[in-house]
């Protein structure tokens, strides 16, 4: 009875976060309400506060449950990037391949689970998670450090820029990257997103190594 009721317990937890993870990637964390996740759950306000408290830590939830294994991932890619003497190009890959990887285990489209992706980086009103904050200053320091060896001239501060406008080209094309093919009225094409992937790192690359930035 007791394995009974815990297996009902985690059914219902993985089913609000199911609903709110869709609802989200959607319509945005602030237009989503309590209602919606519950009418979508099909659960009562009770449950999401024996699970998770509030609606805060159920969006620190969902960040969890997609952007810690993210940076796992960038974390074990730039070890083996670094291992075999991979460069700028490898390095800027390693930092954007892993959402690739993880929309292979996601029930949602790809192009719905890009904007979920997208609004987790980018949601400026939910914060981040306490439990997110070390993996994330790992995962940054660890790339910053290979950053600047490859880039031993440049300065901190513009190293960090640099890298903070590659975050920024990954984020802005995983949220908005249907405008463009929308306000083009498709001139753009419509790449998969291995296709953008190499477009990113290129693109980002070339920032790197603009002036101030002469790789080793």
């Amino acid at each position: 009875m007791v394995a009974g009721d815990t297996a009902k317990r985690n059914l219902t937890k993985v089913r609000i976060l199911d609903a709110t993870e869709q609802l989200v990637a959607e319509q945005g964390f602030d237009s989503v309400s309590l209602r919606d996740i519950t009418n979508g759950a099909g659960v009562n306000v009770a449950a999401v506060n024996y699970h998770f408290g509030s609606k805060e830590k159920l969006y620190e939830a969902v960040q969890c449950r997609y952007i810690n294994p993210v940076n796992e991932e960038r974390l074990e890619l730039l070890e083996k990037v670094l291992a075999e003497g991979g460069g700028v190009r490898e390095i800027l890959e390693a930092f954007m391949r892993p959402f690739l990887t993880m929309v292979t285990r996601s029930k949602m489209s790809e192009q719905l689970f890009f904007k979920l992706m997208g609004r987790c980086i980018m949601d400026h009103n939910a914060s981040l998670s306490e439990e997110m904050i070390p993996l994330f200053r790992q995962m940054s320091g660890a790339y910053t450090k290979a950053l600047a060896s490859a880039f031993p001239e440049m300065p901190v501060d513009l190293l960090l820029w640099r890298l903070h406008f590659s975050f920024g080209v990954m984020a802005n094309t995983l949220l908005h990257g249907d405008v463009l093919i929308k306000f083009t009225d498709g001139a753009c094409g419509e790449p998969d997103f291995e296709t953008n992937v190499q477009r990113m790192v290129d693109f980002c690359y070339a920032g790197f190594v603009a002036e101030g930035g002469d790789p080793r």
